[in-house]
């Protein structure tokens, strides 16, 4: 990653692939979390109601839960709305979405393994 925000906002096609590469590991998260809930006879039709349903379970705990539902939300702009993210708050922020997924992967690695 750059240094600062200005030299993200001007990366172009390389700060594309770090959006995209944002975006693949978000949906391997929720795919597996998915993968969760099903091997839990949990039946979702959105991600939305799979991590409202690990959490209701007391599968996914609720700071977990909530982390799990923002990077849900955060793909849905990088998918569908992508000209919405303002590259200066996606850097600032880029920390706490890679905590996030690092959280979540420390779940999945707990429970799976």
């Amino acid at each position: 990653m750059p240094s600062t925000a200005e030299e993200f906002e001007n990366l172009g096609l390389l700060k594309d692939g770090i959006y995209k590469r944002l975006e693949f590991s978000i949906q391997l998260i929720l795919d597996t979390l998915s993968a969760i809930g099903r091997k839990n006879g949990i039946i979702a039709v959105s991600y939305a109601d799979m991590i409202a349903g690990l959490k209701e379970r007391g599968i996914l705990p609720e700071e977990l839960a909530e982390k799990a539902s923002f990077l849900k939300d955060l793909r849905e702009i990088l998918i569908y709305d992508y000209d919405l993210m303002d590259d200066g708050i996606a850097f600032r922020n880029m920390d706490e979405y890679l905590e996030h997924i690092e959280s979540l992967l420390n779940f999945i690695r707990g429970a799976v393994g």
